[in-house]
């Protein structure tokens, strides 16, 4: 008589979750905890793999919370002298957006990894509800949107170990679909939660002053919106909000993602609602051909979009004063209504915004990225040796003392260098009290090339805060970052 199959634990266990999470509503919230006995002879290696799955973990779409701790026994307890204890907690803000997580192959992976290493099953149970811990653990900057990898001139080379932005692509990639069309004169973006006005071709180039008076005013009704919105509830995008549809990948057109349902979206430059700080005459707007932030006087004519809605994926741009249209100091209940400074929507900074490590680097709470201390240790170099340069840093060059390894580090892409900025602040734009040294208020290289002009590559002005472009051979500043472990 033939011997029935040993049915594999881990797999049993997986058919028994995916079972329970398909008679979950999958809109709703969710969290979970996850259980690990483990060997202790194993516990190093278990923490390895543990770490891995949280760095892969964190980079999703719907994540706000993930993180494991080894369990600290209380006075009396009985314990096993072979196994030591971690927890796993998980927190999502959609079932949907976990079953991502569950079904992936980084996740089967690590199961997989260290099903020898405990001494028995893990024990999960899942909770309904969002802990809203996201507001207090920061924001997942997204990837830029570039797949391609270039030389200096421009050519198109194979991208693995070139360290360029389109070959690492870190950051959490874009749900699919991104835009949800809803057929009320408004469109939901699926990454960030902000609903935008379909068309922004139906207004016209005016001032920033009258940008914000129109944002204002926009109501159901009005420019083809039929959503029951109020005036009051749209507003003129901040930068951030702006610059958060932006996918730097597009070599023509604007340089939106390639399934945008908006219509008459021009190539043209479009107002923000924040100040630039060091000349508040001038005012941020976003060149939707190529996409970086830049600015100009409050009195010239630009486009407009307006927005709606709160994010917790999109950070506060620091900025909390208010300015009249030449420059002066006003009252952000009155005379700045509808300004960046008045309104300060995004997810807040925690405080303090940035934590000295000690071992010459600097962890920034709000995107958990861990920067290079020293902001010059490298002085000015071209582009691809300030990419050779952060590919080959480690642990007893520039300072460190950090115990990494080559390969860990990597020159930032736009997204991550800009994510620095404080734009209330300049010379530097970075939060007051910041623990870095040697910060140049010039510019600083980012790994992401201009995908339209391929031997061109985008800069930071860290003095100010705009994001421009120059010659791959022109010599800039060098800020390496890493992700956080």
């Amino acid at each position: 008589m033939s011997k029935k199959p040993e049915i594999n634990p881990i797999e049993e266990l997986r058919k028994n979750v995916s079972q329970t999470l398909n008679k979950l509503e999958q809109e709703s919230p969710v969290s979970g905890t996850v259980v690990f006995k483990v060997k202790k002879t194993e516990e190093k290696t278990f923490k390895k793999n543990a770490d891995k799955l949280t760095v892969a973990t964190r980079k999703l779409p719907g994540c706000n919370l993930f993180l494991f701790a080894k369990h600290q026994p209380y006075e009396g307890e009985q314990l096993d002298d072979n196994a030591v204890e971690y927890l796993i907690y998980e927190d999502w803000e959609t079932v949907r957006e976990f079953r991502v997580q569950w079904d992936s192959s980084h996740l089967q992976k690590f199961q997989g990894s260290v099903a020898d290493l405990l001494t028995g099953l893990p024990d999960l149970t899942f909770y309904e509800g969002w802990s809203k811990a996201k507001a207090a653990s920061g924001v997942r900057l997204s990837q830029t949107g570039q797949k391609e990898c270039y030389d200096v001139k421009g050519k198109t080379i194979p991208c693995t170990g070139t360290g360029q932005d389109a070959d690492l692509r870190t950051g959490v990639p874009w749900p699919n679909p991104r835009f949800i069309d809803n057929n009320d004169g408004t469109v939901t973006d699926n990454f960030t939660r902000l609903i935008w006005l379909r068309n922004p071709g139906l207004y016209q180039e005016v001032t920033l002053e009258q940008a914000l008076k129109n944002a204002g005013e926009l109501a159901n009704g009005k420019y083809e919106v039929s959503d029951g919105s109020k005036e009051g509830d749209w507003r003129l995008p901040n930068v951030n909000e702006m610059q958060s549809l932006m996918n730097f990948g597009n070599t023509h057109g604007p340089a939106l993602p390639d399934d945008h349902p908006f219509i008459d979206a021009h190539v043209a430059n479009y107002w923000t609602s924040t100040a630039v700080a060091a000349f508040p005459a001038l005012g941020w707007y976003t060149a939707l051909a190529v996409g970086p932030p830049v600015f100009d006087l409050k009195g010239n004519l630009m486009r407009m979009w307006p927005v709606k809605g709160k994010t917790t994926h999109v950070a506060q741009t620091g900025q909390n004063q208010c300015y009249t249209l030449f420059g002066e100091p006003a009252d952000c209940a009155t005379d700045g209504k509808g300004q960046d400074g008045s309104l300060r929507m995004g997810v807040p900074w925690p405080e303090p915004r940035f934590n000295d490590n000690g071992d010459g680097t600097v962890t920034d709470n709000l995107t958990g990225l861990i920067w290079l201390r020293d902001g010059n240790a490298f002085g000015t170099r071209p582009w691809q040796e300030a990419m050779d340069l952060c590919n080959s840093l480690c642990s007893g060059q520039a300072g460190l003392s950090d115990g990494s390894k080559k390969g860990e580090w990597r020159l930032p892409n736009i997204n991550e260098l800009r994510s620095l900025e404080d734009y209330g602040q300049h010379t530097p734009a970075i939060a007051e009290g910041h623990p870095f040294e040697n910060v140049r208020n010039s510019l600083c290289w980012s790994s992401t090339t201009v995908a339209s002009a391929p031997n061109l590559a985008r800069f930071l002005f860290v003095g100010i805060g705009s994001c421009v472009w120059d010659h791959k051979n022109v010599l800039m500043g060098v800020w390496p970052v890493r992700d956080g472990r």
